[in-house]
This record gives structure tokens, sequence and C-alpha cells, in this order.
């Protein structure tokens, strides 16, 4: 028995040392190539998951962002890094369709539908949702303008004075509304009226 022993040490001694007699040590025995296999195993999972998280961490987030630019449209996403600054990602902003209304100018009534000696002058703006409902805002104009001055017309100088940003939004949503109804049904709508002016003089 010591004669194999030594005879095994000249053989480790010759062929290079610990690593063949432990990689002979693990073939020679199936429970040890088990257990070498599944540490292995485990080790390049380990190696591959990490690998994976940080390569495809980035791309995640750029993902997030453009997903979250394109559903919002015209709101820009903002990020913050570990440095303390502020990261703005570009936004994909949707095209606005405008139509400009010639201005009004109209004498202000009281409760009793006497003159006030006030006149209202106000230019509306339609956001359309698309740019070939110019065409038929532009065939149905006399009536929406029609439309807008019965609205304004019902305006008094104590509701233009006092509550003017409730009776701007009031007389907003009746123009929208009134101009929609005037509109055919699947051309489009107008999403918003809006006024670069409202003056009272």
């Amino acid at each position: 028995m010591a004669e194999e022993d030594v005879a095994v040490k000249d053989e480790d001694a010759e062929s290079g040392g610990g690593i063949k007699s432990l990689i002979k040590k693990i073939t020679s025995s199936k429970k040890m190539m088990i257990i070498a296999g599944s540490a292995i195993l485990l080790f390049l999972l380990i190696v591959g998951g990490a690998a994976y998280y940080f390569l495809s961490g980035d791309e995640t987030q750029e993902e997030v962002v453009k997903e979250g630019t394109a559903e919002s449209g015209d709101e820009t996403a903002e990020g913050v890094d570990g440095a303390g600054g502020e990261e703005v990602a570009k936004a994909k902003f949707e095209s606005v369709h405008i139509f400009h209304l010639e201005p009004f100018f109209l004498p202000i009534r009281l409760k009793n539908n006497e003159e006030s000696g006030h006149f209202l002058l106000v230019t509306p703006n339609f956001r359309m949702s698309n740019s070939h409902l110019n065409g038929e805002v532009n065939k149905k104009l006399p009536l929406i303008r029609e439309k807008m001055y019965s609205i304004l017309r019902r305006e008094k100088l104590k509701d233009l004075t006092e509550k003017n940003t409730d009776t701007q939004e009031r007389i907003k949503k009746a123009a929208r509304d009134r101009t929609n109804e005037l509109l055919p049904v699947g051309s489009g709508v107008v999403k918003d009226v809006f006024f670069s002016e409202f003056v009272i003089k």
C-alpha cells in the first residue's frame, strides 16, 4: 500500500501537481461529478444572470422613456442621474392644428339688456384634431361665427368683470360644443378653444 501511495505521489509530481489529481478524483466518483457539474452550472447561471442584468438594464430604461413620450405626445420625460443633475429625454411632439377666427367686437349689455357703454373684443382660435378639418370649418364658417356671436352676446358685464375666468371657461366649452355640432361626423372635432384676445373696453 505504501508503495502505491508513493507511486501516486510520484505520478502527481510528474504530471503537474494538484489540478490533474483533482480532476482524476472528480471523474473517478459519480457523486463528485454531479457535485462539480452542479457547481459549474450554478456559476454559469450567476455569471449569465449578472451579465444580462447589467447589459439589458440601460435598454429597458430607454424603452420606458420612449414609450412614455410616445404616449404622452407633448410631455417630456425627466430623469435624475447619479451626479444629481437632471437629464431631459427628447420628446416626440404631436402636430397641433390651429384655426384662427377673425375677432369679434360687440357691445356688452347689462342685466336689463341696456347698453353698458363697454365693449368686448374676443379673438378665438380652435385647436383641431386634424388638418383636414380646416376645409370643413371654412365651409361652415358663417354658421360658426353666428353661434359664437350669440354665445358672446348673452354675457353680461358683471359676469365678464367679476367672474372672468369662469365666464371664459363657459364660453370656451359652449363654443367648442356648438362648433362640433355643425361639423360632419367622422371629419374630426374641435378639441379646445382658446382666446388670443379677451379684452373688455
